[in-house]
């Protein structure tokens, strides 16, 4: 009779247990970015919350230190998930709002996240196709409501 094997990570800690081995939650990805002095972790390296927050930073006189990948879960608990590029994971999946959105020419059913000013009349939708999971950036004319 083989004994009841009890799966462990890599760090031998019992799967779940392990904060480093911990799925991260959903809209979060397992490896995100983040600068030693920034309060915010990001899901892409090209956020522009996040070049603005090294833009501003340079503008006050303050060192620009580089944008690191790193495990989610090594800042989960100190730092937080940018309004921008973390906003499905901050709405969560019953917080989007149904919308119609154009892809290459096509209009697929999607899901709203959020919304940055560009300027007047001027906005970039966040967008996720719930079918692919793929994250789109359009413009006004390219989602309906």
């Amino acid at each position: 009779m083989m004994p009841n094997r009890i799966d462990r990570c890599l760090h031998d800690l019992l799967i779940g247990q392990c904060s480093h081995c911990v799925k991260p939650p959903w809209g979060i990805n397992p490896i995100v970015y983040t600068t030693k002095g920034g309060d915010s972790f990001h899901n892409w390296n090209e956020c522009t919350y996040l070049s603005s927050g090294q833009d501003y930073a340079y503008s006050q006189g303050k060192n620009n230190h580089p944008i690191n990948p790193i495990q989610w879960s090594a800042v989960q608990d100190s730092k937080s998930p940018c309004q921008w590029c973390c906003a499905i994971h901050l709405a969560g999946p019953d917080g989007l709002k149904k919308c119609k959105a154009n892809i290459d020419g096509v209009w697929i059913d999607a899901l709203f996240a959020r919304a940055a000013y560009e300027g007047p009349k001027q906005k970039t939708n966040q967008i996720l196709d719930p079918k692919t999971g793929l994250i789109y950036f359009l413009r006004n004319n390219e989602v309906k409501f």
